[in-house]
């Protein structure tokens, strides 16, 4: 099975299984989890009965997502010009994955590369693609499977095991399943809110780029918002405790700022405008912080 096959530890193999379930997973139409409701009750994916079992297996995606983090490239600080630009070389599995991967995903940043911050590009858009489309087909059992494998690799010491979390829980928050409703009322929110906390700033360039993928909108014209974006808006926007780090504060605007740059200003609700107000109030506020890093950013 090359779904197993994730968990070898051979990268040519993990390039090989990714591909070849890329190849199985467009096989199969992109159709919202609510359409198929609506149009044939609780008819399954056949993929989710074929792969199911697999995703129960004790340890799963903890052993795939350790392997596939090696397949990461992560920059050294040290190799950073004065243009803020990484000089980093990729390894040739890193190159082979991204070519490999998917022959085609769709267009992502939605706005120009430019309106982000550097240090992004470890993320890698075709793996939470990939994850999305797992979830799309097989449904809850993808998300059951990753749920304790995303609750360890949030926290890693190691960067590139915090990209590939970073990744995966991407690609759940944009699949637009119910389940996936469900599971942010039990589990994701507490998740993203222990992220925003977390003090390690070394990855946040990878979990912005998990909110800008997860916000992004849907359609041929990205105009259509996906089903958690509200949602997630709503968690950034929570105040912070009274006493956390200048690095936190920073760290959560970054999220903000990632979140609006995937939105349409024509097409935006009266909710995402409102959302705009407050946070213009809020940074005006800002200006007087401490911190020149903050009222900076």
């Amino acid at each position: 099975c090359f779904l197993k096959s994730l968990r070898n530890q051979v990268p040519q193999t993990r390039i090989l299984a990714i591909s070849a379930l890329n190849v199985l997973l467009t096989e199969f139409p992109n159709v919202p989890s609510v359409e198929k409701t609506l149009t044939a009750g609780s008819v399954k994916s056949p993929l989710e009965d074929a792969l199911g079992q697999v995703f129960l297996e004790d340890g799963f995606f903890v052993h795939a997502l350790n392997y596939l983090s090696d397949d990461h490239d992560i920059p050294d600080m040290e190799l950073v010009d004065s243009t803020g630009n990484y000089g980093m070389i990729s390894s040739d599995a890193d190159k082979l994955i991204r070519c490999f991967c998917f022959d085609r995903i769709p267009s992502w940043p939605r706005t120009p590369s430019w309106i982000f911050m550097t240090g992004g590009d470890s993320f890698c858009a075709s793996f939470a693609y990939f994850i999305e489309r797992l979830v799309q087909e097989c449904g809850e059992p993808v998300v059951l499977s990753l749920r304790s494998s995303l609750e360890e690799f949030s926290f890693a010491e190691e960067r590139a095991k915090q990209c590939v979390a970073a990744e995966a829980l991407a690609g759940i928050l944009h699949s637009d399943i119910s389940e996936v409703q469900d599971s942010w009322k039990s589990w994701i929110l507490s998740l993203v809110e222990k992220i925003i906390l977390e003090p390690v700033v070394d990855s946040t360039p990878d979990w912005t780029a998990c909110i800008r993928y997860a916000v992004t909108g849907k359609g041929r014209h990205g105009t259509e918002a996906p089903d958690l974006r509200h949602k997630v808006l709503e968690c950034l926007m929570n105040p912070l405790p009274q006493i956390v780090k200048t690095s936190t504060i920073t760290k959560r605007y970054y999220f903000l700022a990632a979140a609006l740059a995937e939105m349409y200003p024509s097409k935006m609700q009266s909710t995402e405008v409102e959302l705009h107000d407050a946070l213009l109030k809020e940074l005006l506020e800002c200006m007087d912080y401490s911190s020149s890093q903050v009222h900076n950013f």
